[in-house]
């Protein structure tokens, strides 16, 4: 399998390097979007197979630009990267169809949550299944 083209979107620059760190080379990050708008129209332009998203973003929050993202390419893969850690939030991007939910304080677990997103299964953070197991999506696997 060739390596997944991720787009990164979030509104804290610091965390660009932080997902780079964690990634290393076994990805590319093809585009950085620092707003749920930018994200719409960079999408779009570049095709990404793996979208990094944050919940909360200025002039469009994450979980809208996920439902608008995936209206138009369902193809599309969204790893929700967050500190939200509400059963709402889970719950709410499952719902709208993303692929995996990590959070923030568990950035090391991108690598596994990209292979197992990219295989087509979807993946939540290890804290999240532990503190609410109802939470895990049927068809998660590992």
């Amino acid at each position: 399998m060739n390596e997944p083209r991720i787009l990164f979107a979030d509104d804290h620059e610091a965390m660009e390097s932080v997902v780079r760190d964690q990634l290393g080379m076994k990805v590319s990050i093809v585009g950085v979007a620092h707003d749920g708008v930018e994200l719409l129209s960079t999408a779009e332009a570049l095709k990404p197979d793996v979208i990094l998203l944050d919940i909360s973003m200025p002039r469009m929050n994450g979980l809208e630009a996920a439902r608008r993202l995936l209206a138009t390419m369902p193809e599309l893969r969204i790893i929700f990267l967050t500190v939200h850690n509400r059963p709402f939030y889970v719950t709410e991007a499952f719902r709208l169809g993303a692929h995996g939910y990590v959070l923030k304080g568990s950035a090391h677990e991108l690598p596994i949550a990209i292979d197992r997103v990219m295989q087509g299964d979807r993946f939540l953070s290890a804290t999240l299944q532990d503190a609410y197991p109802e939470l895990i999506p049927t068809d998660l696997h590992g």
